[in-house]
């Protein structure tokens, strides 16, 4: 028997070929509607997604804040005809309301072995028997998401560690299935090569590396959460990821007698196929009111403030990122503000709607106010600094901000001071003055910050920030508090000059 395995991951919400600026080659219409016609070629068909699904774009955010009966991006999926769903650490993002009214009304198919109380009953694997041949699908979700997550969004959880709960369950798989698939949203933490050299701090967020040290028993892995896109051998054990937003997915034939197996990621941009009309009636309503809702338009700017080239901005400085400073620092009321640019940063023209509000800041993140000492300042900054090199006297991106997952958002500015960096000198040491209203800062006295909630929590990557003092919440959307701003402003005064300089 021939067995078709299709993975998704990382989706976010992605349904239309288009980030509603301009089209791309991604999205669950072009995924579904080759799914739904290539499954035909073969005897039996599994489709399974990891988690990130129901977060993360325009549509989503819209879902977000309309209410709903039920969400179609899981209709949509359904229409597909998908057999086991894993939560990622995004579906949170919305508050448990909207998690539970997505998911809910396909709770038997969300296997879920490591999360406790949740409000829809869940499997934490679910067997599927294939003439006989009975496939195991097992589904973590990555525990680090308390690190993350604001406390109301995950209230009355807990999290477990996916390689305790694979032990706790492990046997009762053994014994029940011919073939084991860890179905992870999360990645891999060592090397894909050789499984031993950590390629990340080991924080217990990614552990598909340590899942397959300790079991021998596990036949397949598909992960998700890092948008690394791969598919590989590791030790033997096929392990995959898709990119993010639905630009690739997995797809697996598995010859059930033989064993033997044929893999790829098949690529959004390759596909010639016609969408099918069933899938895309699905969200053909949700859609006609949504390109309603972001083409509002709400205030305008002196004059464009594009960023073309978004390294140069990060290095430069850019009046997108002094309006971004300035956001902060008037939702915060704070002394400084720390932020990053993330990749589908395009800027703005004059004229700016919800769409290109939400373009440039996709996620639910929310502002917090730290107290911070002005050492820990420094020590953040300096952490920042190391994401530029110099290599033949040309400024370069530090690898370790490029491998094994592409994290430009580490790279922050930081606004309500003057500061300079020197690249010539060594990581820990870059950063040679900070002033604030002309004056140095004083690395003993103590600061407002105001940053994003991951930034404030995720102190695994910044460090300095741990254990301080929270002072101040802005409980609403980044993307409102700036929607916002600009609505107030009407017309927005533009900075030019970077207050930052970097030396090389």
């Amino acid at each position: 028997m021939k067995l078709v395995i299709y993975q998704t991951s990382d989706l976010h919400g992605y349904v239309y070929p288009t980030n509603y600026v301009k089209e791309q080659p991604l999205g669950i219409l072009k995924i579904g509607s080759f799914i739904k016609k290539d499954e035909l070629s073969y005897d039996k068909s599994l489709k399974i997604d990891c988690g990130d699904l129901v977060q993360g774009s325009a549509m989503t955010h819209y879902l977000s804040k309309h209410d709903m009966k039920t969400n179609p991006i899981i209709e949509g999926l359904e229409n597909i005809n998908y057999d086991a769903y894993v939560l990622g650490n995004h579906e949170f993002n919305y508050g448990l309301d909207y998690l539970n009214k997505s998911y809910s009304p396909i709770s038997n198919k969300v296997i879920n072995a490591n999360i406790e109380g949740l409000q829809f009953e869940t499997k934490p694997y679910k067997i599927f028997d294939l003439d006989g041949f009975k496939v195991g699908c097992i589904g973590f979700t990555t525990s680090f998401i308390p690190n993350w997550e604001q406390e109301c969004n995950i209230k009355g959880l807990k999290f477990n560690n996916p390689v305790e709960m694979y032990a706790k369950y492990e046997k009762e798989l053994k014994n029940q299935c011919d073939f084991i698939i860890v179905c992870y949203h999360g990645g891999f933490e060592k090397s894909l090569e050789d499984n031993t050299t950590p390629t990340e701090a080991l924080t217990k967020e990614n552990q598909g590396s340590e899942l397959l040290e300790k079991f021998d028993s596990i036949d397949m892995v598909l992960s998700g959460h890092q948008h690394r896109s791969f598919i590989t051998k590791i030790n033997g054990v096929l392990c995959s990821q898709p990119l993010n937003n639905g630009q690739n997915f997995t797809k697996i034939v598995l010859d059930t007698e033989t064993k033997e197996v044929e893999y790829e990621l098949v690529e959004v941009k390759d596909l010639d196929v016609k969408i099918d009309e069933n899938l895309q009636s699905i969200f053909e309503n949700v859609e006609s009111k949504l390109q309603v809702y972001l083409d509002q338009e709400i205030g305008e700017f002196e004059k464009d403030i594009l960023v073309e080239d978004l390294f140069e901005a990060r290095l430069k400085g850019h009046p997108f990122v002094n309006f971004l400073h300035e956001v902060h620092l008037d939702a915060g009321q704070a002394d400084f503000s720390a932020l990053s640019m993330f990749d589908s940063t395009i800027g703005f023209k004059k004229l700016v709607s919800i769409r290109d509000v939400l373009v440039n800041y996709p996620y639910p993140n929310t502002l917090k106010v730290l107290k911070v000492k002005g050492e820990k300042i420094k020590e953040a900054m300096e952490k920042s600094a190391t994401y530029f090199v110099v290599e033949n006297d040309e400024v370069g991106v530090n690898i370790s901000f490029l491998e094994p997952k592409v994290q430009h958002y580490n790279y922050d500015t930081f606004g309500g001071m003057t500061y300079e960096v020197d690249l010539n000198r060594e990581f820990g040491d870059r950063i040679v003055s900070m002033k604030k209203d002309n004056v140095d800062i004083d690395l003993e006295k103590y600061y407002t910050v105001v940053m994003n909630n991951y930034r404030a929590t995720n102190t695994a990557i910044y460090p300095s920030y741990e254990g301080a003092e929270t002072v101040g919440e802005i409980n609403l959307d980044i993307s409102e508090v700036i929607i916002n701003y600009i609505q107030n402003k009407k017309k927005v005064n533009v900075i030019d000059e970077s207050n930052y300089k970097i030396k090389y």
